[in-house]
């Protein structure tokens, strides 16, 4: 018998602690148009339901920031609990 993985996982973009430097460098590349490949100021963490962090990933720019943040919402609603943790948390540990 499976779990599906949103009855076990949550995730959302979470504001990065200490990204002063991070907003600043967005701020310019959005002034400068390039504003999918700023650094992102935001990083994507899954948690348990309980709201205890399971894994925080590596922050990047807006564009990858935004692609993984959709991929793990799209994984969370259609996967089981053990495939998506073998997907995002067990390779990252």
């Amino acid at each position: 018998m499976s779990t599906p993985a949103s009855e076990v996982y949550t995730v959302a973009g979470e504001d990065r602690p200490r990204n002063g430097l991070r907003w600043i460098g967005t701020v310019v590349m959005g002034l400068l148009d390039a504003g999918r490949d700023a650094p992102s100021v935001s990083e994507v963490v899954i948690r348990r339901v309980d709201g205890s962090v399971v894994t925080r990933l590596p922050p990047g720019d807006v564009s990858a920031f935004t692609d993984q943040l959709n991929e793990i919402t799209r994984d969370i609603s259609t996967m089981d609990a053990v495939p998506f943790a073998a997907k995002w948390i067990a390779e990252r540990d």
